[in-house]
């Protein structure tokens, strides 16, 4: 038993002194293969040790490629010995490269996270005050902005930013809304006739629809309840309005036509009694006047023709020219549509198209 583990400790033994001997051998014979070289690349010199047995094959090892426009000091075919110089240059300048200097101009994207706060404007909130007079506002609460916080992934190369993406965003105040109170009751004095108050006095519906036109706000609130009153289209008496006066409430026609409506002075003693307005230039009660007007006019349109179109060019061209005149000289030789009423239907179309005259 014995005698088999000395056995088996003589030929461990035997083995390793195998493996150290030629270890030993193959270092040798490296190191009797190993040549130092001094390499000058374009001025940057350089020893290196080398196993390679030719220039070229030095080249490959160290992965250097030279073109045509180098020069290789001696030939690639040379075979190298210990101590040689290997010179690499050439004519060109965009063949050299300086190791230090691509590590000088060398910068690794740089990511940041960054915050940015910005503020979050306040939004106007209207509320209507029946207590205070049309065309004024009273701000009962100021409006106050709020922030976010809003937080990016940036990165940077050479200090330019190359990329952003937002990560997060955070509400740190809620902004608070401006509130105006804004006057809805019609400023009418004891002399205005009961038409114009009960009108004045209505509230507008959720139809009513504010143009950019230079009527103003409250005035158009006015002819809007008007037409509901009368059973009138308002967009097609907005447009009269712009035919007759440009929306001017104190004009004054050549034919002694007054006011937004250009409501002539024959019809002031009638209009006074039935509807009890007496001023015709004042906007309101010349608006009721119109409105009155165009509405018998529909009402006879309707009994004389048949059809919205042809009813409407019958009660625009009454309305311009008067029932009987219109009657007599146009419609009963057959004449309808007049430019007259063809101007006043296209303006109207435009206002419903544009929202604007």
């Amino acid at each position: 038993m014995n005698n088999d583990k000395a056995y088996v400790l003589r030929k461990a033994l035997v083995i390793v002194t195998m493996i150290l001997i030629f270890t030993t051998v193959g270092l040798f014979l490296i190191s009797m293969n190993l040549k130092t070289i001094t390499l000058d690349y374009y001025g940057d010199i350089k020893n290196i040790k080398t196993m390679s047995n030719t220039v070229d094959g030095f080249l490959l090892q160290n992965q250097i490629n030279v073109d045509n426009n180098e020069k290789v000091e001696p030939n690639i075919d040379t075979k190298i010995t210990d101590g040689m110089q290997i010179k690499i240059n050439g004519n060109q300048e965009l063949a050299k490269m300086n190791i230090d200097e691509i590590e000088n101009e060398y910068n690794p994207v740089v990511a940041k996270i960054e915050e940015v706060i910005e503020s979050i404007p306040f939004e106007e909130e209207k509320k209507n005050n029946s207590t205070m007079n049309r065309g004024t506002t009273k701000t009962v609460q100021e409006g106050v902005e709020g922030q976010k916080s809003t937080k990016y992934l940036v990165k940077y190369n050479k200090n330019q930013e190359v990329y952003r993406a937002k990560l997060s965003t955070e509400i740190l105040s809620a902004a608070k809304n401006q509130i105006v109170e804004v006057g809805t009751k019609l400023n009418i004095t004891a002399s205005r006739s009961a038409v114009v108050k009960s009108v004045g006095e209505a509230q507008v519906d959720a139809n009513f629809k504010k143009y950019n036109i230079k009527l103003p706000e409250e005035q158009q609130e006015f002819a809007y309840n008007l037409c509901k009153k009368y059973g009138i289209q308002y967009e097609l008496f907005l447009a009269i309005m712009y035919k007759e006066s440009g929306f001017n409430a104190g004009a004054v026609g050549g034919g002694n036509s007054y006011g937004l409506c250009q409501i002539h002075v024959s019809n002031f003693s009638s209009l006074r009694s039935k509807l009890g307005v007496s001023n015709f230039t004042d906007p309101y009660d010349n608006m009721t006047a119109g409105a009155y007007l165009l509405s018998n006019y529909f009402a006879s349109a309707r009994k004389v023709v048949s059809g919205n179109d042809a009813v409407e060019a019958y009660a625009l061209n009454s309305y311009n020219m008067g029932e009987g005149v219109f009657f007599r000289n146009c419609y009963s030789k057959g004449i309808l549509n007049r430019a007259y009423s063809n101007s006043v239907k296209s303006i109207r179309n435009s206002l419903i198209a544009n929202g604007k005259i």
